[in-house]
């Protein structure tokens, strides 16, 4: 069964360029659409006190540079994505979101080795593990760049 929308779900750190390499491979190899999607952290609980920086600013900025950082990742891979989301708010049900509007039915996701297995995937990718009709291919990601 090949694979038609391959969702890869990025932290943007430097250990996931084997990560997005993987998910090039698997989308030229089933000529499947690739989608990438970065969660930005919810600063709106963010107790920013007495500096005086508009929050509003700061999502844009952090943005902005994830944005840029994802658009330098795939010049570097020479592959063509569908789509890149950046949305705000909790991974688990942006990513699941994101899975439903792309249609994906392989989601591709990173495990930094230094962490237990079990603790990572049940720390962030819970909600990934029952999502229907989408399958879930976990990466190891090394100390290596």
């Amino acid at each position: 069964m090949p694979y038609r929308n391959i969702l890869v779900a990025l932290e943007l750190n430097h250990r996931e360029k084997p990560l997005l390499k993987r998910a090039v491979e698997l989308a030229e190899c089933h000529q499947a659409g690739l989608h990438i999607i970065h969660v930005e952290p919810d600063l709106s609980g963010v107790y920013m006190g007495s500096l005086s920086l508009d929050l509003r600013q700061l999502k844009n900025k952090l943005r902005l540079e994830s944005g840029h950082e994802i658009m330098q990742m795939i010049k570097e891979e020479h592959h063509k994505v569908s789509s890149v989301s950046l949305p705000n708010g909790d991974v688990r049900h942006a990513v699941q979101l994101a899975v439903k509007e792309k249609q994906a039915d392989l989601l591709i996701c990173g495990r930094q080795l230094e962490r237990p297995f079990l603790g990572h995937l049940f720390a962030h990718s819970t909600g990934f593990l029952d999502i229907n009709g989408c399958d879930l291919l976990v990466i190891k990601l090394s100390d290596k760049t």
